[in-house]
């Protein structure tokens, strides 16, 4: 079976929401949005995303990515109980059927969490085989070193990262498999789900999830299977097991150039540059594109709170191809360093605000949708010059160039091809060359 992209990918803005810090219904939060982040749940619910809709339909969103919403030991929720029910402190499952079908009815396409590599060591099937030993029947189940599982003071079973309280499935037994991909099919074929992101993919084996990708194809041609995958996601395409990555190496890239200003625009173009060509076409414009993550820093922080240069990258994720993805709170300036203060609470008080960089961003999505070479066309660098780049998105005889000038201090020139130009976020017309402001960028797209 080979891969195919579902069409909508491409046409896709995706907001990812950390369940436990995006919003609390009916109460409000009792955590200061902020305080430093830190582990203690907070108690945001499928009720506060379902009442956050509107919003999400305001700013333009088409497509949601939870991290995971399975009943599980931690706020976080990657350590898995039980695969089958939602988490009680979200709500039920009822309540995630009904938030499924609003955000169907509003056009928002969903996508959940697959924790597959691991579950919780308080997972029935880990708790069995910590009781009975070999005897258990899901004794192999997992991989442990001895004939009978230790916990303290160090574990002998595989485990995620060293965790203690995340034992490895064993992938070598066909009961896991069917098990973990009976899952994959219920949140389909009972919850109407749109597809997967599959968490840490490059623990996985291969087969497996190749395995995850057929059985999705099987239900649905529409279902979005997605790698989370650090380094170069070229052997997952080549396996055919995923549509698209989190593109991290597109994010290292971006970081570098705007948030730590380590590169020059030559290094960041032929970074880009080098990954596209490393892709299918198919897979560039089915991956996740991102600037800030639950993994990592917010791109604001690590920009030192410097908004112009948030703003920038902005306008290189939303011309660039792929899914561009928001991490809630990014739009209005929420802040975070690393892992948990990346994940404060969103604060719903607009006073707490940033209202202009919302606004952009709101126009950036509008103007994707509205510009299909943006979502579909073909990528061309044009120049290189100093911390200044330019590229252009062609379809057909759409035709769209795209100048950002990230020096602190210096204007930059953008060279205009001939004919009549305007530029679609203040819709004056422009010929020749345009001067572009330190910190700043242009979108002009040709009209004659």
């Amino acid at each position: 079976m080979e891969r195919r992209v579902p069409s909508w990918v491409r046409d896709a803005v995706f907001y990812q929401i950390f369940p436990d810090r995006f919003r609390r219904e009916p109460n409000p939060w009792t955590t200061d949005p902020d305080r430093t982040g830190d582990r203690t749940p907070c108690g945001g619910n499928l009720a506060g995303i379902r009442a956050a809709i509107p919003y999400l339909v305001d700013l333009g969103i088409d497509a949601l990515y939870l991290t995971p919403v399975f009943h599980a030991g931690s706020y976080h929720r990657y350590d898995t109980i039980d695969y089958f029910s939602i988490d009680p402190a979200l709500g039920t499952n009822e309540a995630f059927r009904d938030l499924v079908r609003e955000l169907h009815a509003w056009r928002i396409r969903i996508v959940l969490d697959g924790v597959f590599n691991h579950c919780s060591d308080r997972h029935p099937f880990f708790r069995d085989a910590v009781r009975h030993g070999p005897r258990s029947e899901y004794w192999d189940w997992f991989t442990v070193d001895g004939d009978r599982i230790v916990q303290e003071p160090e574990p002998n079973y595989a485990r995620w990262a060293g965790v203690r309280t995340m034992p490895d499935w064993n992938h070598r037994n066909p009961a896991v498999v069917d098990y973990l991909l009976s899952v994959v099919r219920h949140w389909v074929t009972e919850y109407e789900i749109d597809g997967w992101r599959l968490d840490t993919t490059e623990y996985l084996p291969p087969d497996f999830v190749r395995a995850i990708y057929r059985t999705a194809r099987d239900l649905s041609p529409d279902l979005y299977v997605l790698g989370e995958v650090m380094g170069l996601g070229t052997p997952w395409f080549k396996h055919d097991a995923v549509d698209g990555v989190m593109h991290y190496k597109l994010w290292e890239a971006v970081t570098a150039y705007l948030a730590e200003e380590r590169w020059d625009a030559g290094t960041f173009a032929h970074s880009v540059i080098a990954h596209w060509h490393s892709y299918p076409t198919d897979a560039n414009f089915g991956s996740y594109t991102l600037l800030s993550s639950h993994d990592r820093p917010r791109f604001l922080t690590q920009c030192d709170g410097d908004d112009r240069r948030l703003r920038l990258a902005l306008a290189f994720q939303f011309t660039f191809p792929g899914a561009p993805a928001v991490y809630y709170g990014d739009e209005i300036g929420l802040a975070g360093g690393d892992d948990p203060d990346n994940r404060r609470c969103f604060p719903w008080d607009e006073a707490r605000w940033n209202r202009p960089l919302r606004a952009e961003l709101r126009r950036w999505i509008a103007l994707r949708k509205d510009a299909a070479a943006l979502r579909r066309g073909s990528i061309r660098f044009l120049e290189t010059v100093g911390r200044f780049v330019s590229y252009e998105r062609v379809l057909g005889d759409d035709r769209l160039v795209v100048g950002l000038n990230a020096s602190r201090n210096d204007e930059a020139v953008l060279h205009l091809p001939p004919g009549r130009w305007i530029e679609p976020l203040c819709e004056e017309e422009r010929r020749g060359d345009r001067a572009i402001p330190a910190l700043s960028y242009a979108l002009l797209k040709r009209i004659g």
